[in-house]
């Protein structure tokens, strides 16, 4: 085989692994994803210019110019097979909405309000759902905008009358013992029954279930990262990212910044401290040191005319290059590109007792940036409402977390850094 036929194979296992690596890390074939046109086409798009990207930089750097033609040649054609089966699969899409062949006609039985959660997620799939209305014992139980369509025992002669497919009860049955002979009827009637038990409606919890030999277990604020996809996602994006930085950008900049700091003030280049990381472990985060050598630098925070700032240091601090060592963190596998911002020990044992969920926040590696440094909950906590702020922000992200949030969140800091953040001191 000569070289360029084994640059063709490699070109061809390493584009096909490359492409399913991305689709699987952005989920676009997630069947969720197929009937939300624009999520698709945006998620389809940003998956697209990671795989050009990367399969790019693998044949560029490994100077394998005779096949160059070849790869752009292939990456634009297959830009354009996606954007060809894209727009079939939008117009399959939109025949099936329009035509309703596949969708299922539903009646639930219940309160409405106590039906809001379930309402929300047949909605999100009407292509396939199809809401008539309820049944309930007390009429005045609805403020929907779906009608009351009878009493409880007039559900199944309706669904019949009706070709109704399913029947969901958020009436929990060990609550009305109807239910299991009102279920075995739809089921003899080839009608589906199914069980949707409601919470409460008001709590600031999400749940999530799963089974354990049939089993139905119920957990509180489930975490995408208590997948072990979701973590080596993560994880390999931290070694990537991080690698690529300090090989390119902290092999040249240590110097320049140590001699920096070195002329301004005596004290070493690196600054360490414990912070608090995962499951409430302590590690030692580097940052390069901005503040005069001092007594108080484990226990007090740095405000904005800090009088312990060195000339070099404010201005580390307002372009956040004094945070670019803890890339040596990620990599170490003590933080993560992105997270809930570490503190120090002090600050997060003063913290935990001024918000009842604080220490929910390490439940995930600390990270570099993350949700609540982008929306403005960064810096000096000088009011309490900021640390409310700062807790809900890291724990919606813990709670919503997929890759792509991570690198709109890595774009809007890298933004910030450039535009200049006046929480950045």
């Amino acid at each position: 085989m000569n070289t360029q036929a084994h640059y063709y194979m490699l070109f061809v296992i390493f584009n096909n692994m490359a492409w399913l690596i991305c689709s699987h890390i952005a989920g676009i074939y997630n069947h969720e994803r197929i009937y939300k046109v624009k999520e698709l086409l945006n998620y389809t798009f940003i998956t697209y210019l990671f795989f050009a990207l990367i399969t790019w930089l693998f044949f560029d750097l490994n100077f394998l110019t005779d096949t160059i033609n070849f790869v752009l040649f292939d990456i634009i054609w297959f830009g354009l097979f996606l954007l060809i089966s894209r727009i079939a699969m939008i117009g399959i899409v939109k025949f099936i909405e329009r035509t309703g062949i596949f969708r299922k006609r539903v009646v639930i039985i219940g309160n409405s309000i106590h039906a809001s959660p379930l309402i929300e997620q047949l909605e999100k799939k009407h292509i396939f759902y199809e809401i008539k209305g309820f049944f309930d014992d007390n009429e005045n139980n609805f403020n929907s905008e779906y009608p009351w369509l009878g009493k409880i025992n007039d559900c199944l002669t309706y669904a019949k009358d009706n070709n109704i497919s399913e029947i969901y009860t958020v009436i929990p049955p060990d609550k009305m013992h109807e239910l299991y002979p009102l279920a075995n009827d739809a089921q003899n009637n080839f009608i589906k029954f199914k069980f949707a038990p409601h919470f409460n409606t008001h709590s600031k919890y999400k749940y999530s279930f799963e089974f354990d030999n049939n089993i139905p277990i119920i957990s509180l604020n489930p975490e995408p990262l208590e997948e072990i996809s979701g973590q080596l996602q993560k994880r390999l994006f931290d070694i990537i990212f991080s690698s690529l930085v300090i090989a390119f950008i902290l092999s040249w900049l240590i110097p320049i910044i140590a001699v920096l700091i070195k002329m301004e003030s005596d004290g070493p280049v690196f600054f360490k401290q414990y912070r608090t990381g995962k499951n409430n472990r302590p590690f030692l985060c580097l940052k390069f040191r901005s503040l005069k050598v001092n007594a108080d630098a484990d226990i007090k925070q740095v405000t904005e005319n800090d009088d312990r700032y060195t000339r070099v240091g404010k201005f580390l601090r307002r372009t956040n290059l004094d945070e670019f060592p803890q890339f040596f963190n990620v990599l170490a596998g003590d933080m993560s590109v992105v997270g809930s911002r570490p503190h120090m020990l002090k600050h997060t044992e003063d913290y935990s007792r001024l918000h009842g969920s604080y220490m929910q926040r390490h439940s995930i590696k600390p990270g570099l940036t993350g949700w609540a440094q982008i929306n403005g909950y960064r810096g000096e906590i000088k009011v309490d409402e900021q640390l409310i702020q700062r807790v809900e922000h890291d724990l919606w992200y813990i709670e919503n977390w997929n890759f792509l949030l991570d690198m709109r969140i890595v774009l809007q800091t890298l933004s910030s850094t450039f535009k200049g953040d006046k929480n950045a001191y």
